[in-house]
Formats: C-alpha cells, sequence, structure tokens
C-alpha cells in the first residue's frame, strides 16, 4: 500500500528571507542610491590619507602647479610695472622691465626722467626744444614705454592714444643708461671698466678747471648730481669703451655708510682730452675720435 505524505517545500525558511532581504536591497539602491552615497562619502573621509595616484590625480596636479605659476607671473608683472612707474630715473625703469614688458607714464614723470639723463643721450631721444613744443601744446598726457631685447621703445600719445611722436634708443646708450647710478658697497677697482685708470679726485677737479666751458660740459654734463652727493669724492675713474660716443665716468665716495660709485657719463672726445691732460700725455685723440676731438678745436 502506497503511503502518501505532506510535500516538503523547496526553499527553506532562511533561504526565502535572504532572498527577500536582498530583493528589498535592491530595490531601495535603485530608489535611493545609498551605496552609491556610502561610497562617496567613505573616499571623502579618507581623501587625505590615500596616495595622489592616476591620470585624474595628475592632471589636477598639473593644472594646480600651472595655476600657482600663473599667479606667480602675474604677481611679479604687476610688482615690476609698479617699481617702473615710482621709478626715480630712466636707469630705474629700465631695471624693473624685462625685455617684452612695457609701462605708461604721465608725461611729467617722463620729462623728470629726461631732465635726469646725460645731454648726449637725451638728444639722442628727442630735442629738448621739441619736447619743450609738444608739452607747451597740451596735447601729449601719456608716455608708452617697451623694452626689447636690442633697444627701447618711446611713444608719446595723446588723450586718445595717438602716437604723436615715437623714438628708439638703441642698445648702446641703453647700455650706459641702466648702469648709471650708484654701486652699493662698490670700489672703483670692483667695477671693470676702471681697473688701471684711476685718479686722485683732486687731480681730477684740477684738470677740469683747466678746459674751457665747452669742453668741461662735455666730460662733466651733470655736475649738479655731485652738488648732491653728503660725502667727499675720494676717487675718480675713467672707462677706456665708448659707447654710442659716451664714456663711464665713476665717482668713488665714502661716508657713514661705507663705499659706493657714482657713474656718470661724459662725451667721448671731452673725456679723452681732459684722462690726456691728467696722464701728461699730448692732446692726439685715438683712431675713431680725432676726428670729433679737431671739429671742436684746442
Amino acid at each position: 500500500m502506497r503511503m502518501f505524505g505532506h510535500r516538503r517545500p523547496r526553499g527553506s525558511l532562511p533561504g526565502l528571507l535572504a532572498a527577500a532581504v536582498l530583493a528589498a536591497l535592491a530595490v531601495s539602491e535603485f530608489r535611493l542610491h545609498w551605496v552609491e552615497s556610502l561610497l562617496g562619502a567613505y573616499l571623502a573621509a579618507t581623501n587625505a590619507e590615500r596616495p595622489e595616484t592616476g591620470l585624474v590625480w595628475e592632471q589636477g596636479r598639473r593644472a594646480r602647479s600651472a595655476l600657482s605659476v600663473v599667479e606667480q607671473m602675474a604677481g611679479d608683472r604687476e610688482a615690476q610695472e609698479r617699481r617702473a612707474r615710482n621709478a626715480g630715473s630712466l636707469g630705474e625703469v629700465l631695471a624693473a622691465l624685462a625685455p617684452g614688458q612695457a609701462v605708461i607714464l604721465s608725461a611729467e614723470h617722463f620729462r623728470e626722467l629726461y631732465r635726469g639723463l646725460p645731454a648726449a643721450i637725451a638728444e639722442e631721444i628727442i630735442s629738448p626744444f621739441e619736447l619743450l613744443q609738444l608739452a607747451g601744446e597740451g596735447r601729449w598726457s601719456r608716455t608708452y614705454l617697451e623694452r626689447s631685447s636690442d633697444g627701447l621703445m618711446i611713444y608719446l600719445l595723446e588723450p586718445g592714444n595717438r602716437v604723436l611722436r615715437q623714438f628708439r634708443l638703441a642698445a648702446a646708450p641703453l647700455a650706459l643708461v641702466a648702469r648709471g647710478g650708484e654701486g652699493e658697497s662698490k670700489t672703483l677697482e670692483q667695477i671693470p671698466v676702471f681697473r688701471g685708470r684711476i685718479y686722485p679726485a683732486e687731480r681730477f677737479f684740477a684738470v677740469l678747471a683747466e678746459l674751457g666751458e665747452e669742453e668741461r660740459r662735455g666730460a662733466l654734463p651733470q655736475p649738479e648730481r655731485l652738488l648732491g652727493v653728503a660725502a667727499q669724492i675720494r676717487r675718480v675713474g675713467i672707462s677706456d669703451e665708448a659707447l654710442g660716443g659716451l664714456v663711464e665716468v665713476g665717482f668713488e665716495i665714502r661716508n657713514a655708510a661705507g663705499v659706493r660709485v657714482i657713474l656718470l657719463q661724459g662725451q667721448d672726445w671731452a673725456v679723452w682730452r681732459l684722462r690726456a691732460r691728467m696722464e701728461g700725455r699730448a692732446e692726439a685723440a685715438p683712431a675713431g675720435q680725432a676726428a670729433a676731438a679737431d671739429s671742436r678745436g684746442p
């Protein structure tokens, strides 16, 4: 006789419960995305401890580095332009500008810088009479200076940025302007162009007084700069190099702050005559200067 009993269910109760829980989790994840939220929170919490690796991290690092460099360059450029705008001499403007950089100055500021230039360099830029005419007309309002690798471009502008005049200061006189001023904590021996051509200040000024007015003005175009020195001038150095018809003359002074050298530029023919007299040599100008010297008379 066949015996019939109860059929066992296909799945056990624990299995059914597990399946129900998984189904509930799947439905809740589909609707709430809680797994992604938990994973995101975990990654954010452990972000500082994880090493920066991978393409995304590298791109982010490079972007931050590039931004920092750009900000630094912008800050440096702004500082350089600010120094140029506050400069007290054209040499200070040049020191603040790298090739390719430019600055805009007021007409009044440029006139002040122009007055501080050696006469020969100032004349090479523009005649002072022409500059006076432009200032008197009232149209010149600003000056645009642009530094290049081989000179300095100068644009005199009207209020609407129309160019009234433009000039180029070549590299040779520009180098003299850039070196002009005071060399802090230096002696004449520390400046190579003066080595072997250094003289007592008393001898220099005594011979200078023996020259004619034109020669004195040629050899020392800006004597007022030395009058403002609050110290005694001890020695004078004369360069043996001429740039753009100009020769550097260095005046060494000593005071409580130490030693420094004031650099001025004189016209080569006049400086050579003065130096020849100091050394007791005949006044026969070297090649390249004889014609200029002879044209000015004894």
